[in-house]
């Protein structure tokens, strides 16, 4: 039996984090979303996600750079803004799927290159790269915010790349 992650156990005892997780798993859209996430792990590198969250100031706003489905957006409730940047699903002309709120929460459905086109980070912000691997967004994020945290493989890291 697979043990449960704590950002589960926390969901599951507030009933606003409840209601908010029930609602991107019911949500038809959100079709594959049991194969990406579970009580085991809501999010890529959970662990991380706390620990920054303890340690970056509340002041701050936090920019996600590859949110997925935004569970982790939990630990940033208290902190100033928590903004989740998100590619669109492949194939889809329009950002469709539920995504995990919180009241200080804003979502921009897009690439990190689009992101930057349209806007710039704040002067007391904290950037968090997680899990995205692509050269040219891991620059822009490095050259545009002040204050950076980066979690991905470089090419021929993964697992399905090593030969």
């Amino acid at each position: 039996m697979n043990e449960e992650c704590e950002l589960h156990k926390e969901l599951c005892a507030d009933p606003f984090g409840l209601r908010e997780m029930e609602e991107c798993f019911d949500d038809k859209v959100n079709w594959g979303i049991t194969a990406d996430v579970g009580m085991e792990g809501l999010c890529c590198n959970e662990e991380a996600y706390k620990m920054l969250s303890e340690i970056i100031p509340k002041n701050r706003v936090i920019y996600d750079f590859g949110a997925a489905y935004g569970f982790q957006s939990w630990w940033f409730r208290n902190h100033r803004r928590y903004i989740a940047i998100q590619p669109q699903p492949r194939g889809t002309r329009y950002h469709m799927k539920k995504a995990f709120r919180t009241d200080n929460s804003i979502w921009f459905f897009g690439t990190i290159q689009e992101f930057f086109k349209q806007f710039s980070v704040e002067k007391e912000s904290f950037a968090i790269c997680n899990w995205v691997p692509d050269d040219e967004a891991a620059k822009l994020v490095r050259e545009n915010c002040p204050n950076v945290y980066c979690n991905y493989p470089q090419h021929g890291d993964l697992p399905w790349e090593r030969k």
